[in-house]
């Protein structure tokens, strides 16, 4: 009898619509066939170089430490808090969703003074309430925002709350794991120190690796560090003599990884940034249309709005797993669920990178539409489509 393991391996095509990963292009697949090389290769040096360049594009930044960590967004976000903080280090941080939450874990783990500011999860963090929690504490050293909460699908405006995080003398980290590529999000102008994302979500590779830029003030304060790093991996200034012109060994660059960046991040420069940006929009305000036309609400508030996730609430009488593990059964189309406190009270909606596509959202809503039916929510069939179609038309 032949054991499982030992049969080819044919994962099912999904339709990626979750907080991510999302969908992958043809061409970044087979950028991952190309030959593996070794990571002192000249050859994969000025495929680094390149990545860079396209990174430094994408983030809108002149940031010389710009680069790919090898890990997914988490290590970005822990990479971030060991070298900008230490003991004695004070770091303030809104806790608006899940992952603000596991920023604040993270800083605490690197013994820094956290001053948590805890706010209803779906709201968005805004200049006003940045200015109030300020003017409570001194000497902080660094604010940490997430710019995209991927667990709510709220957006926090980042340029207003720079300026306010300078003024106080701090410096300002953002998360933009899900943002990176699907909204405006421009390090130099709006004056951001330290920003880190992952490659699963508008970049459009697989998860494995997590874009990071640090500026000036960022790079000066880890300099002055009064303690070591506490992390060996995650020491930006060892990973930093591997990217530059010194080339010096630190670990095993993931290669297949780093091809499958490149050739996303070619993709999306050849789209234009701007262009990707645009679609993500247009995509995400007809599927907002379509669940406003089931009678479906919408868990963040419209002018703070994610475009490449959107987070609604489950309809009383609805089951959340009956509804995800119909739409995966029957449509093959995976969407998210809840995280600690919204667990089983939302869901979450990804159109990102490949998949942010009209012909997507059209499949999404038909497919909701005889799903909810089927458990006995009242749906007017087609309306979401036409909504869509409507939203499309007029944009």
């Amino acid at each position: 009898m032949t054991e499982s393991y030992q049969n080819e391996l044919q994962p099912s095509q999904r339709v990626l619509l979750g907080a991510g990963p999302s969908g992958v292009n043809p061409r970044v697949l087979q950028a991952m066939t190309l030959p593996v090389i070794g990571h002192l290769d000249p050859e994969f040096f000025q495929v680094m170089d390149e990545v860079c360049v396209m990174l430094r594009k994408v983030f809108q930044t002149d940031n010389w430490f710009t680069l790919p960590l090898s890990s997914t967004g988490t290590g970005a976000m822990e990479a971030a808090c060991t070298n900008l903080l230490e003991p004695g280090s004070k770091i303030m941080i809104f806790k608006n969703g899940y992952f603000g939450v596991r920023l604040a874990d993270i800083a605490t783990r690197c013994r820094a003074e956290v001053i948590s500011i805890d706010l209803e999860w779906g709201k968005a963090v805004t200049p006003d309430l940045v200015e109030e929690h300020l003017s409570k504490h001194d000497n902080i050293d660094v604010v940490g925002i997430v710019h995209a909460e991927t667990s709510t699908g709220a957006l926090s405006p980042i340029p207003e709350i720079s300026d306010l995080v300078h003024k106080s003398g701090a410096l300002l980290l953002v998360d933009a794991v899900t943002s990176l590529g699907g909204h405006d999000l421009k390090i130099d102008e709006w004056g951001v120190d330290v920003c880190y994302s992952g490659t699963q979500k508008c970049i459009g590779a697989p998860p494995g690796l997590a874009p990071i830029t640090l500026g000036d003030r960022a790079l000066e304060l880890i300099r002055n560090r009064k303690s070591d790093v506490q992390s060996f991996y995650f020491n930006l200034k060892d990973i930093e003599t591997y990217w530059n012109d010194n080339r010096a060994y630190h670990h095993t660059s993931p290669i297949s990884m780093t091809y499958a960046i490149r050739e996303a991040l070619r993709m999306l420069l050849e789209e234009g940034l701007e262009n990707r940006i645009i679609r993500h929009d247009k995509v995400a305000s007809g599927l907002r249309a379509g669940l406003n036309a089931l009678g479906l609400q919408l868990l963040s508030e419209p002018e703070y709005q994610l475009n490449p996730l959107t987070a609604v609430r489950i309809p009383d009488g609805i089951a959340d797993t009956d509804i995800r593990s119909k739409l995966l059964r029957d449509y093959n189309i995976e969407i998210g669920g809840g995280l600690g406190d919204l667990r089983g009270k939302i869901w979450r909606i990804g159109l990102m990178g490949e998949n942010a596509r009209e012909s997507i959202v059209f499949t999404l809503l038909s497919a909701l539409e005889e799903s909810l039916d089927s458990f006995g929510y009242e749906v007017a069939y087609g309306s979401s489509l036409s909504a869509a179609q409507l939203t499309y038309a007029n944009y």
